[in-house]
């Protein structure tokens, strides 16, 4: 018994047990505000990025999957924002969100980043990431 609560407490302070969820060890991967009813995705400072595509979905998986392409986004200083009318229908305004940043030199990598968000009182809430929002075929370009 002695050595059960010690696998226990081990796993808590190594991991961070989970009891059950599949985290992917940290809350969020993307960097997003709500900007005059637009959702804005804030990208590296250097100009050597561009979006490739973002797609959007329902966190609890209903409804269809939005995909909007980088070029089609309004630059906003730094950022690059959708109007919220763009983000498919959903009562709880929770949404798996990706895109696809793409380098413009050959020196730096591409990113592809993740997001769990919720949308409320026009603020951005994260919710912790599981490896299931990383499934490679999300994104259809």
């Amino acid at each position: 018994m002695k050595l059960y609560f010690i696998v226990i407490f081990t796993c808590f302070a190594i991991v961070g047990c989970t009891l059950g969820e599949d985290p992917v060890g940290f809350e969020r991967d993307a960097d997003m505000i709500v900007i005059n009813d637009m959702l804005c995705i804030n990208i590296p400072q250097n100009k050597a990025y561009y979006f490739s595509v973002v797609s959007v979905m329902n966190k609890d998986d209903s409804g269809f999957r939005e995909t909007i392409n980088g070029s089609e986004l309004i630059a906003v200083s730094n950022k690059r924002c959708m109007p919220l009318s763009w983000l498919p229908a959903s009562e709880k305004k929770e949404y798996i969100i990706h895109y696809g940043l793409l380098s413009k030199l050959e020196t730096l990598p591409s990113f592809r980043k993740v997001a769990s968000i919720r949308l409320k009182n026009n603020r951005v809430y994260n919710f912790p990431l599981k490896s299931v929002y990383y499934f490679p075929g999300f994104i259809s370009e």
